[in-house]
């Protein structure tokens, strides 16, 4: 009797360990049917650029000279989806369950445009041809193998995303939806559609090289029709339309000591030439809050000779004696290490907007004065920086907009540049690759046979999970090279 006890027991016993097995197979911690304002915080996570990164030192704001680190050698050579792709994947899961809450998930459906469009632009713009039509359908149509688009396709459904996003946005304002999950813009949707505009301004002012050849996108016309009805496309005009990151006590400013110590003194790390010349020559105040005087410069008469700035082209020793004898000067730790709160780091600001006007007016893109958007530009970065209206006055007297000459062009793209400082990521960087401007300095540094590169080489997971495509991409584009320095359509 004992016998057959124990064997039922055994059974019971072992009947539930197999059912335990299923169950504890299953993560409780994982969030197995997140709901779309969940899934947007993830999103937007991935959907900002800090400042004080390596990026910046390609931009020419800062030089390191810790030979330890990279440096600011432009050795890159391929780069990474993750980011992208991981977040498109997220965005289709957003429209999945937003579309099961109906009326209810209707702007998660619009923000969703606006993610795509965003992140297959970033995508596009930093190597060439990518997935687009065939990407994120491993699960439902199970291709994990997808062609890449043309760069042209893309951009053409970039901008019709954008602009089925603005169409869609003011009946969604009208219902004042409960937005949660936006830490950027705190669900306010009218803000949302002023970044969906302004987006698409740049991805425009962007395509600036192919405006004349290529019908089909409508590069000036689509650009003129923004701006000339600011009723239908609002756009970030002022500083507090910005897309921003606001840092606080929790999410810390990257330069912010874990420890709260701020230690007024790194000479590591210190201010570009490139930046720096374009301040000191037209005095610009921004100079005297971002950064401090090189100590062996403090005696000039002048305030504005007292900083220095090393040059991106010169070897990492060479800036570190230059550092050492103090002739560059450091950030200015009183401004952005006031607290863990840092500086907001802007994405797309209102200075931006209005340089890109600027330039499209000086292009003869759509009619209009530059010069008010110019000054509107300077006018906001520097306010972003707390300078004074009267400072504000007598720069733009001293730095006038010369008119729509080359010239004007050049003064534009320049003041585009400062306002783009420890700020947009790239952005300084593919102006400057679009349109040469302010010229970049290269030296014994540079570790790309004494070129900026112009792309990053595609993944090379690309090659073991998806080598027909990307190949077959890459003879389309480059006759077959995937090198750094291709010369993707955008920029031809």
């Amino acid at each position: 009797m004992k016998s057959i006890k124990y064997l039922i027991l055994s059974l019971a016993i072992g009947l539930g360990s197999c059912q335990d097995i299923d169950t504890l197979q299953k993560d409780p911690g994982a969030i197995t049917n997140p709901s779309a304002d969940l899934i947007l915080t993830g999103i937007l996570t991935n959907a900002w650029d800090a400042p004080w990164s390596t990026d910046h030192r390609h931009n020419q704001f800062m030089t390191q000279n810790e030979a330890y680190y990279d440096g600011q050698a432009y050795g890159w050579t391929t780069g990474s989806y993750d980011v992208f792709y991981n977040s498109l994947r997220n965005v289709d899961r957003m429209e999945i369950e937003a579309t099961k809450a109906g009326d209810l998930g209707a702007h998660y459906l619009t923000l969703a445009k606006f993610f795509k469009a965003y992140f297959y632009s970033r995508a596009t713009e930093m190597f060439g041809d990518v997935p687009m039509s065939e990407a994120i359908k491993g699960v439902s149509e199970e291709n994990f193998k997808p062609k890449y688009d043309s760069q042209k396709d893309i951009y053409i459904q970039v901008l019709k995303w954008l602009e089925e996003a603005n169409d869609e946005m003011p009946a969604l304002i009208a219902k004042k939806p409960a937005i949660s999950g936006d830490y950027l813009y705190g669900g306010d949707l009218v803000k949302w559609q002023k970044l969906i505009n302004s987006y698409r301004l740049r991805v425009l002012i962007s395509l600036s090289k192919r405006a004349d050849d290529t019908p089909d996108l409508n590069v000036k016309q689509q650009f003129a029709a923004i701006v000339n009805d600011p009723a239908k496309y609002p756009l970030i005009t002022t500083n507090a339309d910005n897309f921003q990151v606001v840092y606080n006590t929790i999410n810390t400013y990257p330069l912010w000591p874990s420890n709260g110590v701020v230690v007024k003194n790194d000479k590591r790390n210190t201010l570009g030439a490139t930046f720096a010349n374009i301040a000191k020559t037209t005095r610009d105040p921004r100079l005297l809050v971002v950064a401090l005087p090189a100590d062996a410069l403090k005696g000039n008469q002048d305030v504005y000779q007292r900083y220095g700035g090393g040059k991106t082209g010169d070897l990492q020793s060479t800036l570190l004696e230059e550092a050492g004898k103090g002739l560059l000067s450091m950030i200015n730790f009183d401004y952005w290490e006031a607290s863990a709160a840092g500086v907001p780091a802007i994405q797309l600001g209102a200075h931006e907007v209005h340089f890109s006007i600027a330039e499209a007016i000086n292009r003869g893109w759509l009619t209009g004065n530059a010069a008010d958007y110019y000054a509107k530009g300077v006018t906001e970065s520097m306010k972003f920086y707390n300078i004074a209206q009267s400072e504000i006055d007598k720069f733009l007297a001293a730095n006038p907009y010369p008119g729509n000459t080359e010239k004007g062009l050049q003064k534009v793209l320049e003041q585009k540049y400062m306002a783009f400082f420890e700020n947009s990521g790239r952005q300084a960087f593919y102006n400057n690759r679009r349109t040469g401007i302010p010229a970049f300095d290269i030296g014994q540094s540079n570790s790309n046979n004494n070129q900026i590169p112009v792309r990053w080489a595609y993944p090379t997971s690309e090659y073991t999970t998806n080598e027909v495509n990307v190949k077959a991409s890459l003879k389309t584009q480059f006759n077959g090279a995937d090198t750094q320095n291709g010369v993707m359509w955008l920029i031809k």
